[in-house]
Order: C-alpha cells, then sequence, then structure tokens
C-alpha cells in the first residue's frame, strides 16, 4: 500500500487505539538474534478466520532498512528480497502498508516474523471484526483487541523470551 494510501488509515487506527485506553494484554520479548516464526505464527493464526489483515509500519530505530545501515544489514536485506518476492520494489517508507487477503496466513506470519527481528513499531488489523494488536520497537506486543486475547498470550508467554507485562 503506497504511503498516500495509509495516511488515512494511521489516522484511523490512531484514534482507534485511543479509544480502546489500556491494552487488554501487554508482553514483552526478548530481541536481538532469535527466531520469531513460533511467535509470528501463533500472532498470525490467532487472527482466526480473516478475511483481510493489513500490517502497516509505523516507525524502526533502523529506518526502513534502505539506509547505509540496512544496505549490510542481512536482516534487512532478506526483508527486501521478501518483499520484492512479494511483488512490491518499493522501500518501505514509500509503500508502508502489507495486506494480505483469506489463505495469506503464511505470508502474514513471515512478515510478522520480520517486524519483531526489525524492531518495528506497527500496528496489525484483520477483519471480520475489529482486531488490533499493535508492535513496538521497545520489544513490545499491545493486544488491544481481538487476535485470541488470552489464547494468544498463553501461546506467547509458552515461547522462551516472552513475558506478560507487570500491571
Amino acid at each position: 500500500m503506497p504511503r498516500a494510501e495509509t495516511h488515512a488509515l494511521e489516522r484511523r487506527l490512531e484514534r482507534e487505539v485511543a479509544s480502546y485506553g489500556e491494552p487488554k494484554s501487554t508482553l514483552y520479548y526478548k530481541s536481538g538474534g532469535r527466531n520469531y516464526s513460533g511467535a509470528a505464527n501463533a500472532i498470525a493464526q490467532s487472527a482466526g478466520a480473516m478475511s483481510e489483515a493489513t500490517l502497516l509500519f509505523l516507525f524502526s530505530l533502523g529506518g526502513d532498512g534502505d539506509g547505509e545501515r540496512g544496505a549490510h544489514d542481512e536482516r534487512w536485506r532478506g526483508y527486501r528480497r521478501w518483499r520484492a518476492a512479494q511483488g512490491e520494489p518499493r522501500r518501505l517508507y514509500d509503500a508502508p502498508g502489507h495486506r494480505f487477503e483469506a489463505g495469506e496466513v503464511a505470508l502474514l506470519s513471515e512478515l510478522i516474523a520480520f517486524a519483531l527481528d526489525l524492531g518495528w513499531d506497527a500496528v496489525l488489523t484483520a477483519k471480520p471484526g475489529r482486531q488490533l494488536p499493535v508492535l513496538s520497537h521497545d520489544d513490545r506486543l499491545e493486544i488491544h483487541r481481538g487476535f485470541g486475547g488470552g489464547a494468544l498470550v498463553r501461546q506467547l508467554i509458552a515461547i522462551d523470551g516472552w513475558q506478560r507485562a507487570e500491571r
């Protein structure tokens, strides 16, 4: 999704997150040199029988991986190869939205793994319903609505490196 199209979505999601108040669940995960495929798969699968999902990149300490630093980072190179294989040649900053249809849960899972590994701030929405988890570069996942709620929390806590935030 191009940046112009994602601006309205980003504003709507910001209002939606603010309207929910405190997240229903907050989890922290250990970052750096980890395999996030198990957690990413749990998050993607918890969307249930989705008809559509969108992951919107908002921010990363490393930018969008297109600069000098990202050019030499194998994790960003892997992401850019994955993105190109999906037919998206533009840089992440220019096209920050990733939309998935029903049946593309494996691709969604792959993207979530990249987002966790690369330390993105990102919002994930899924239809039907108003499902909404938020990823943070602070190694945090906030579940505001849907995505299996407690079941997802239990699955993630069972994975080494994930823990529930203290309230």
